[in-house]
């Protein structure tokens, strides 16, 4: 039998809105168990009243089904494990896998273990977070009761699919987090040698297990107009699938009052602001898991050694049904796993007669709710890095600003702690070596207990970094993340000295990194043109959209000059379109499409060396002695001439998300060319462009503190619904066409005024 493993390896992550309102309000009671007050404003965007977890579970998955019935329902058919059931095996056996992975983590009763777990862990959800999940699949259940019949989104209209839910199903959707499929395949498919394989799983970098980017900016009092903190969040997550967000607000009088954005089927806001604290988060390159190299036993290649004695591996049969054609079947495969975790088999990790691989991961389990219930009653920074510290369930960096004027960064979840003192004594074949070297992944021997993670004082969980060994600096100044190490968080204070699992350190920069420091130092100089010098919200939303290129920037004349240099013929009217070309990546902008398919194409390239002093500016200089730089610009010709579109053409005449038939243009670009407005494009169609953005910016938002409370503007881009019959499926992505931005409406009063439907629901 083939084996198949299950993973905790949570990518947490992302998102999901409405027309108006059309249920009947009902009467709250004093013997309700759940009820919510559901007020929309423009674009759909619920703001959820209650006076407890309860009631804002309650209100979420009313508002959340209205807009993505669908695509909440969907998820929870991959967390039940009965994709393959409903849909078939997919392509690749690609639901197969999926089921097999959440089947065996339904099997093992891992959520049921952990909510009965202790009330004193950090494990054991509180009873405000049973109350908040308790509410949020009554509120969903309400939704699909009184509107099943009227649904109107063809993904699921009449799916047999589409059921009621309860809190166990939301529990299991929190354990296995918003995952990604790279890790199904290489599991679901391991096996013994001698046993008929599936094709191996491609390699699943750090890399691909995320996808996505972000920009984040807190800014301190010393840098800010008025004294307190401005924050940006520009998370760039894809604009469809699992990893969605939705705009939200919850507010309990007296209690909590935080507006912002959650991810699709999850009632907690993981980014944004109350009345003192400002958050986003952005991708981290620490390691969050990593291998045991296991030496097998030549009799039998499902035991492994292990202090000395041949110990074999669990064995657990999981079993699913395959709809075929008109059949349904069931499929069923041994799954192996070992005291470090489940066996992972990959083109680079093969099951051989004398190797095998273990993949271990801390699992975050049930914490979420509680970590982000702690977070939104922070009053300060120093409040939040505490509840951080404390919950451990942060997947991502930090970076935070509160009212005082005092900013955060932290990487404080949930991370091997693996040192190079242990990698040196346990890294021992090559191949372990090289992992290190190359990728920052410990592959270390499993033969050996001395080789197990280590546990600070202050781990949540044995194997743990503590929060306090994990990079974090406090500043007055700045903090910003556009998804390089820790090592550059601030410019003036860079952060040294911790183990490669956390990331690099005086390594070259990406070119975003480098533009968003060097937006930083324009705007303290009053050089970029926003104005008088210092941040405050408006100048925070210019420098957003300002749509600078910077890559574009350091090469372009440069560029330039090579082409015209070469006396190619064929590169004539390519050298007079980037010599006009604005250097940013607006509607209007022409010639950016040119630019990014030489960019694209590998044609970037520095003749200078990287300065880790001057990290920021180096390296700078085109090495047009470089042949691949003019053939890099001959291919972006070739392409967009094969495509039949001009050289010269307007950015939104080649570059839009398709909705219901209709191109609506959009600005941005390629972070790797150093666009700080990332929009990273698919689908290139000829005489059309890019007809669909894969993923970018996403949610976006600034908030200024000020002596009368924060000011806050923001967008989701992809907009609120994933039902293409809503009225907000497209009309936020309209608003990111035209750089609008929509107010926030923290206060409850500015809610009230704004309001345009409303409902009130209990039972």
């Amino acid at each position: 039998m083939r084996s198949i493993v299950v993973i905790a390896a949570s990518i947490a992550i992302s998102g999901l809105a409405l027309a108006a309102c059309s249920a009947e309000s009902a009467p709250a009671t004093d013997a309700a168990k759940f009820e919510a007050e559901i007020r929309r404003t423009a674009y759909g965007v619920p703001h959820i009243k209650a006076k407890d977890m309860g009631g804002i579970g309650y209100g979420y998955g009313y508002a959340s089904a209205q807009d993505n019935v669908c695509e909440i329902a969907d998820r929870l058919l991959t967390v039940s494990g009965e994709r393959a059931k409903f849909l078939g095996p997919g392509e690749n056996d690609a639901n197969i896998a999926s089921d097999l992975y959440h089947q065996r983590m339904i099997t093992s009763q891992r959520v049921e273990a952990l909510l009965a777990g202790p009330a004193d862990s950090p494990d054991t959800p509180t009873a405000e977070a049973r109350a908040l999940a308790d509410g949020y699949a009554a509120g969903f259940n309400r939704y699909l009761r009184e509107s099943r019949a009227t649904i109107t989104d063809p993904r699921c209209r009449d799916a047999a699919w589409l059921r009621e839910i309860t809190a166990v199903d939301f529990w299991r959707h929190m354990y296995v987090g918003q995952t990604v499929d790279g890790f199904f395949a290489t599991t679901a498919n391991a096996a013994p040698p001698g046993v008929d394989h599936a094709a191996l799983a491609r390699d699943l970098t750090p890399e691909d297990a995320s996808g996505m980017g972000s920009n984040a900016y807190a800014i301190g009092r010393e840098m800010t107009k008025g004294g307190k903190g401005v924050l940006l969040g520009n998370p760039h997550y894809p604009w469809d699938g699992v990893n969605r967000f939705y705009r939200t607000h919850f507010i309990i009088p007296g209690d909590i009052n935080i507006v912002g954005i959650s991810y699709i089927g999850m009632p907690m806001i993981r980014i944004g602001h109350t009345e003192t604290l400002a958050w986003s988060n952005t991708v981290s390159t620490a390691r969050r898991s990593g291998f045991y190299e296991l030496t097998l036993n030549p009799a039998d290649p499902t035991q492994y050694r292990y202090e000395g004695e041949w110990v074999p591996m669990e064995k657990v049969t999981v079993s699913i049904p395959v709809q075929r054609g008109d059949a349904t079947e069931a499929e069923a495969r041994t799954l192996y796993s070992t005291r470090w975790g489940p066996l992972f088999e990959s083109e680079s990790y093969p099951w051989t007669a004398e190797r095998a691989y273990a993949v271990r991961t801390l699992e975050t389990g049930l914490r979420d709710p509680d970590q982000y219930m702690a977070v939104w009653r922070a009053k300060t920074v120093r409040d939040m890095k505490a509840a951080l510290a404390k919950w451990q369930s942060f997947r991502f960096n930090a970076t935070a600003v509160d009212s005082t004027g005092e900013a955060l960064y932290g990487d404080m979840g949930l991370i091997p702690n693996v040192s190079p003192t242990l990698v040196a004594s346990c890294a021992t074949s090559d191949f372990a070596k090289k992992q290190w070297t190359e990728t920052r992944t410990p592959v270390l021997d499993g033969s050996r207990a001395a080789c197990d993670w280590a546990t600070d004082a202050d781990s949540s969980m044995p194997g743990a970094a503590g929060a306090a060994a994990g990079p974090h600096q406090f500043r007055t100044d700045y903090v910003l993340q556009s998804n390089d190490s820790y090592w550059l968080t601030n410019k003036f204070a860079p952060l040294t000295g911790l183990s490669p699992i956390f990331g690099d350190e005086a390594t070259p920069r990406s070119l975003r990194t480098r533009a968003a420091h060097e937006q930083v130092e324009r705007r303290i100089a009053g050089t970029d043109g926003f104005g008088d010098p210092k941040f405050d919200v408006e100048s925070m939303k210019q420098v957003m959209l300002s749509n600078r290129h910077y890559g574009g920037e350091l090469v372009r004349d440069d560029l330039v000059a090579a082409c015209k240099a070469s006396g190619k013929a064929n590169l004539v009217a390519a050298c007079d379109v980037l010599a006009k070309w604005d250097l940013k990546v607006d509607l209007d902008s022409r010639g950016a499409q040119l630019f990014h398919i030489f960019a694209e194409s590998g044609g970037i390239k520095f003749s200078d060396r990287f300065d880790p002093a001057n990290a920021v500016h180096t390296p700078a200089k085109l090495d047009t002695a470089n042949p691949a730089v003019i053939a890099a610009l001959e291919t972006a010709v070739d392409k967009l001439a094969e495509l039949k579109i001009p050289l010269n053409a307007r950015l939104g005449d080649v570059q839009a998300e398709t909705r219901n038939g209709v191109r609506i243009p959009i600005h941005g670009g390629a972070g790797p060319e150093g666009v700080f407005n990332v929009i990273t494009v698919a689908d290139l169609e000829a005489e059309k462009g890019w007809t669909s953005i894969r993923h970018g910016a996403s949610w976006i938002y600034a908030v200024e503190f000020t002596d009368d409370g924060p000011k806050s503007q923001g967008f989701l881009s992809y907009s609120q619904s994933t039902d293409p019959t809503s009225p907000h499926h497209s009309d936020q992505t309209e608003l990111y066409s035209k750089k609008g931005w929509d107010d926030l409406l923290w206060r409850d009063e500015a809610v009230e005024k704004a309001t345009v439907s409303r409902v009130t629901i209990s039972e």
